[in-house]
């Protein structure tokens, strides 16, 4: 899942967010036999996709249980490793809403040796990217209503929200899912003739990974998760766990600025400044517009300081004290704005809605969130990464049969998953309850950091995942 710091900006950055990728109309997809594909893989039209990545197109069942019906175009990746290749490593992007390709340099320098493959999952980027109303994304509270007439007004509100949200064609609408993703991914090993892959998934793309090797597990040799998505669980379970996630991050922040002469509240009851901010934001006292581009609110200061935790402390101090003493900590948010948004843009987080029941029925139920929320995180109430799907699922479609299945794999290797201690956006508790699930078939590695992401990045971490992918790909004799 996206952790804040990394989520939706408004404003001009939004027309920033539609990506192409296509290849010359000469070299679309060939259809061979078996309904499988031949991609004929061209240069890469984006300016951010790196020099060695080429592109392609793979045409797939828009229903797998009607692979003779109607497809959906893929945009897929493709980077040769530069040595000898110890073998592919198939890349299930983050988000949702990240391209395939996101991941492909910074794991060719941490785990170099490997090609690369990857793809837009159906919905995302170029494989006919979801897109919504503007204004009904912005308009969604981060938690439900709590009050009867406000929560019945809101889901009414939702119901026309969702009708403005398709791919185009509203049959791929009701297959997003991580199951069809993972069947996409397999489409792809057929098509670019690999015996076996190896797995890596970060964040929401290690939901898709999950469900690949429990279908297709006898062609997985090594499987990386990191940032583990824990698809048995309930909602009450999700936002709980998350908010304690929150809170155990802001624990550990609060510790920081009491030791910590650099915080920009040592000596300062970080606490009370956060429900200080809190104050400030409802009461109008803060200047300008929040990371969603709306009016600072409570659920703004709280959105933005879980994001802002995800980065150096340091500034996190510097933006909420001058949240608490009622300034702006986002740069140019005091100006009126008024820049011209679309009317649609691409937005991918309602792809959630297909793999978790995420959506509240009632305004006891949001109230009783709440309640579970509050109690496993006193300072900060919930995590706005996570709560926020309990809002957008509201009154959206059910999630697919099986989406709650526990984890499982029919790979002969284990699966490493990796969890840093202090994440607020897929906690340590999720990859805790994937690895009960996986039982013996799972190794779970946590390194002590805070944020979302970036194991491979600390040397212990990267020296254990170096070697059990070396465990697992030995060197052919001779070399």
């Amino acid at each position: 899942m996206r952790s804040n710091h990394g989520s939706l900006v408004v404003g001009s950055m939004l027309l920033a967010m539609t990506v192409s990728c296509s290849v010359p109309a000469s070299q679309s997809p060939a259809r061979t036999s078996h309904g499988h594909e031949r991609i004929q893989w061209g240069a890469c039209a984006r300016e951010d996709v790196g020099d060695d990545v080429r592109c392609g197109t793979l045409s797939v069942p828009v229903d797998w249980k009607r692979p003779d019906a109607a497809t959906v175009d893929l945009r897929v990746y493709r980077a040769k490793s530069q040595a000898t290749s110890k073998g592919t490593i198939l890349n299930f992007p983050t988000g949702p809403g990240q391209t395939g390709d996101i991941a492909f340099a910074s794991l060719q320098q941490a785990i170099p040796g490997y090609d690369m493959l990857s793809f837009d999952p159906r919905g995302v980027g170029e494989s006919s990217p979801l897109t919504c109303n503007t204004a009904g994304v912005l308009g969604i509270p981060t938690t439900p209503p709590v009050d009867p007439q406000k929560f019945s007004a809101f889901d009414k509100k939702q119901k026309a929200f969702w009708s403005t949200c398709t791919t185009g064609n509203r049959t791929l609408d009701r297959h997003l899912d991580a199951y069809s993703t993972a069947r996409d991914a397999e489409a792809l090993r057929e098509a670019v003739k690999l015996d076996a892959v190896n797995l890596y998934g970060m964040s929401y793309g290690t939901l898709a990974a999950e469900r690949y090797l429990g279908l297709y597990g006898k062609h997985v040799r090594a499987a990386v998760l990191e940032g583990v998505m824990n698809p048995a669980q309930s909602r009450r379970e999700f936002v709980t766990t998350a908010a304690a996630g929150a809170e155990a991050v802001f624990d550990r922040f609060s510790e920081w600025c009491s030791t910590d002469a650099d915080c920009a509240l040592h000596n300062s009851d970080v606490p009370a400044a956060f429900r200080q901010a809190a104050s400030n934001a409802d009461a109008g006292r803060i200047p300008g517009k929040d990371v969603m581009g709306r009016t600072w609110s409570a659920a703004g200061v709280n959105q933005y300081l879980e994001g802002a935790l995800a980065g150096p402390f340091g500034e996190a101090a510097q933006g909420l004290q001058k949240l608490s003493e009622g300034r702006s900590p986002l740069p140019g948010e005091a100006e009126d704005g008024t820049d011209e948004t679309p009317k649609t843009l691409p937005y991918a987080d309602p792809i959630v809605c297909s793999d978790f029941a995420m959506s509240v029925k009632s305004a006891d139920q949001a109230r009783l969130d709440v309640a579970a929320t509050r109690k496993a995180a006193p300072v900060v109430g919930y995590s706005p990464n996570s709560s926020q799907y309990t809002s957008i699922c509201l009154a959206g479609p059910a999630p697919v049969k099986e989406s709650s299945a526990p984890v499982s794999s029919t790979s002969k290797h284990k699966t490493l998953l990796l969890s840093n201690s202090h994440d607020p956006a897929t906690p340590k508790a999720w990859a805790e309850k994937v690895a009960a699930q996986l039982g013996e078939k799972a190794t779970h590695l946590v390194t002590d950091k805070v944020g979302h992401g970036g194991g491979l990045t600390n040397p212990n971490t990267l020296r254990k995942v170096t070697a059990y992918m070396n465990r697992v790909n030995p060197a052919p004799a001779g070399q």
